[in-house]
């Protein structure tokens, strides 16, 4: 049975007030909501978070900051977020009955292409599948569970996030240190790309625990614990096992929060010894924290620009792209922009997250007015991604394209 929708629309449009939020029910209790902060070019997109409990409040922060990462890198999308209640002792018959049931719910946003979902914080592809099945718009075999899901947009969303860490650093990375709050798909391509440039990956936490060692963790042996236990890696790692709250204080170079929203909030800011927070995860740093570790002298990246490699990689979704033109688009164009970023707040003498904040939010109404300029590439994205031509496009070529196109995602740099 089809659950109940109550969409409650907002008269108008404010930095506190989302555009839509569309509660739904089943079987008398809610069963999530999703919020649409802001429609650009008719549609706005973003993640499915899926947990014991969702409140409207985070979803709609969570939306707001989407609507920020799309405007600061151009591209003609609103944001918005929607969450899935399902208990932790569910069954798969059950969490997919309930993904079916906020699918068929959500129906008329998905078809339409108002709201377009993705993978988020306990969500993976078979759970996107499922909502999908249950709004009408796929049929077929549902996708396998694996034991650590794996997802393209979290990978690129770690890696940018070091990305920009590396930058704030002035590319002196080696013997750099990093503690990463939320060991997971994230916090792993952010502690993968770090180690590779050279730096020290010294503590992790997960939801079970967190492991800490001053000399540099074994990320080796800490991915082959994830893909069997997930967040119980850190309690089956040999040695330093420390508390998950000491690893805003252990003073290394880079902190960054990658799991869930608040994870350094008005209280325990107060705790952070770091350089430079380089967030893997939406919203990690409430405003109040922001603002005071700022002040405190420490660099605060932007959620919204440090951890956009996913949303820049999926905006090319239709083409397989090659690790030439994965490279060009990240190593590259979003490294300029990040220096780009930091040189000016440098300038100005101002914080970075308020200098990319007030860029995103000019870009936005910009986009709203008129999204043509920005959505003009995307034909071409299309056009490359039919089967025909794609067959005799070489990938030089095709490496070529992805990199002119990146240099309109973004500000001038």
């Amino acid at each position: 049975m089809t659950a109940p929708a109550i969409a409650i629309p907002a008269a108008e449009h404010t930095a506190e007030a989302p555009s839509l939020v569309w509660q739904v029910m089943d079987r008398g209790r809610p069963l999530g909501t999703v919020v649409i902060d802001r429609l650009v070019a008719g549609r706005a997109c973003g993640g499915l978070r899926i947990a014991p409990a969702v409140t409207s409040a985070e979803l709609r922060e969570l939306a707001a900051v989407m609507t920020l990462k799309f405007g600061f890198f151009r591209i003609a999308c609103g944001g918005a977020k929607a969450g899935l209640v399902v208990p932790e002792d569910a069954t798969p018959d059950e969490r997919a009955r309930r993904a079916r049931a906020f699918g068929a719910a959500a129906g008329p946003l998905l078809h339409a292409g108002t709201y377009v979902p993705g993978t988020d914080l306990g969500c993976a592809e078979r759970d996107v599948w499922d909502v999908s099945v249950g709004s009408g718009l796929r049929e077929g075999r549902r996708p396998p569970a694996i034991a650590v899901e794996t997802s393209a947009t979290a990978h690129f969303s770690g890696r940018s996030a070091a990305i920009a860490a590396i930058a704030a650093l002035g590319g002196r990375v080696s013997g750099a240190t990093c503690a990463i709050l939320g060991y997971g798909r994230v916090g792993a391509a952010l502690a993968a790309r770090f180690a590779a440039a050279g730096g020290r990956v010294i503590a992790v936490s997960t939801a079970c625990g967190a492991v800490a060692d001053p000399y540099g963790l074994d990320l080796a042996q800490l991915e082959r614990l994830r893909a069997v236990h997930g967040d119980e890696a850190p309690l089956r790692y040999v040695g330093g096992k420390v508390d998950p709250r000491d690893l805003l204080e252990l003073g290394a170079d880079i902190l960054a929060p990658c799991a869930t929203s608040r994870m350094i909030d008005d209280q325990t800011w107060r705790r952070v010894r770091c350089r430079i927070i380089a967030p893997g995860a939406n919203a990690a740093l409430s405003p109040e924290a922001e603002i005071n570790l700022a002040r405190a002298g420490v660099t605060v990246l932007p959620d919204f620009v440090a951890n956009a490699g996913g949303i820049l990689v999926s905006h090319f979704w239709p083409l397989p792209l090659s690790e030439g033109a994965i490279t060009a688009l990240l190593e590259r164009r979003f490294r300029a922009v990040v220096d780009a970023l930091l040189l000016r707040a440098m300038r100005t003498g101002r914080p970075v997250a308020e200098v990319a904040r007030t860029l995103a939010a000019g870009s936005v109404a910009r986009l709203v007015r008129d999204p043509r300029s920005a959505t003009r590439h995307e034909a071409v994205i299309a056009a490359l991604a039919r089967t025909r031509l794609r067959r005799v496009v070489p990938d030089a070529l095709l490496t070529a394209v992805v990199a002119g196109i990146a240099r309109r995602l973004g500000p001038a740099v």
